[in-house]
């Protein structure tokens, strides 16, 4: 899963890259709230829906991470699940990121993120919130979301948040049910205000995407390239790109900052309410616990980025990949999407395809 992000007003994002490219240490995580989920989404990584005794982070393990993390200069964290408005603990675990200067962002459905919700998180500290549009078809979204009125809900999620002066973020996860109308759902996620918006392609790798692989999409490439243009004539600012492969396939004019994994970087660190850190959000591929890591006195940067250069390391790259302009930006693509596929470049990639 790689994320592009298309932005209509300005950000942190190009700062974040600079300061990353800079230090080179991880400034942004994702935590799993709780495991518990009111959806059943035919992509989700997660699995949420299928896991028989889902559980919650306790909150005073959620504390001790975002200490560590704050300690080691994360500067923003993003809340997920499961569902994190589930959580039982929400509103303490956003103030104890705001307290220790973090920018605090949520992963959310949006089902049960009421006008009242929105505004108790936005005033404990929440800046963001990012919510999936799937299609502009309310039954076709629902049969992808798997919760009828979960369409209805969405948008109303993302007024209440764009009422309370929380950021919002439509997300689209591309399949080939919705390729055809991703231009629309962008539009339609502009037409009531959102300020952002994000894809990525549906990998079949992990939980329920793995057994609908069936809905991977035909043409991610053209996709990206008519969003790119649709951003651009409608007065998008810049696009934050997570994708190894949108620079060297798609032509834009507008501002790009990134412009690789943010996982393979180590500028990002996934963490699932166990603890465990993964690669990234579709590759549930263990790479160690972090209160193991806590535990052992060395500091958590250098833990995480010795731990991804193994992680990397099986990877192998192919020669034309190695001769490729864009190879030490690139590094042969999305690791998941080689890893799902056994091909040591990536399958969207048609330079080296």
């Amino acid at each position: 899963m790689c994320v592009v992000t298309f932005d209509w007003e300005r950000n942190n994002a190009v700062r974040k890259f600079k300061a990353f490219n800079r230090s080179g240490s991880v400034s942004w995580a994702i935590l799993e709230l709780t495991e518990y989920c009111n959806l059943n989404c035919k992509w989700c990584f997660a699995n949420a829906s299928r896991i028989k005794k889902p559980m919650h982070m306790p909150l005073d393990d959620v504390k001790r991470i975002v200490d560590t993390l704050a300690y080691e200069g994360v500067k923003q964290i993003t809340y997920s699940g499961g569902e994190p408005t589930l959580y039982p603990y929400l509103k303490e675990a956003i103030a104890f990121a705001k307290d220790r200067e973090m920018v605090v962002h949520m992963n959310t459905n949006g089902y049960i993120l009421t006008r009242r919700l929105a505004q108790e998180l936005k005033n404990r500290g929440l800046s963001q919130v990012q919510i999936n549009i799937d299609s502009t078809d309310p039954e076709k979204h629902d049969e992808i979301r798997g919760r009828k009125g979960s369409f209805k809900r969405a948008i109303k999620a993302l007024e209440n948040a764009r009422d309370a002066g929380i950021t919002c973020v439509s997300q689209t996860v591309l399949t080939n049910r919705n390729e055809g109308e991703v231009v629309d759902i962008f539009r339609l996620a502009r037409s009531i205000g959102v300020q952002r918006c994000r894809i990525w392609d549906m990998t079949p790798s992990e939980g329920c995407a793995k057994d609908n692989s069936h809905l991977i999409p035909k043409d991610y490439i053209s996709a990206l390239q008519r969003l790119s243009d649709f951003a651009y004539h409608t007065g998008a600012s810049m696009v934050e790109v997570g994708d190894p492969v949108f620079i060297p396939h798609i032509r834009t004019e507008l501002e790009v900052s990134g412009g690789y994994c943010v996982f393979a970087a180590g500028l990002a660190m996934y963490i699932s309410r166990r603890g465990d850190v993964y690669f990234c959000c579709s590759s549930k591929n263990k790479m160690y616990n972090i209160f193991d890591a806590m535990k052992s006195g060395d500091r958590l940067s250098n833990i995480h980025i010795n731990a991804t250069r193994r992680y990397l390391s099986a990877f192998s790259q192919s020669s034309t990949c190695n001769k490729c302009r864009y190879s030490s930006l690139c590094r042969g693509g999305c690791y998941t999407r080689r890893e799902f596929s056994g091909n040591d470049t990536d399958y969207w990639c048609r330079i080296n395809n």
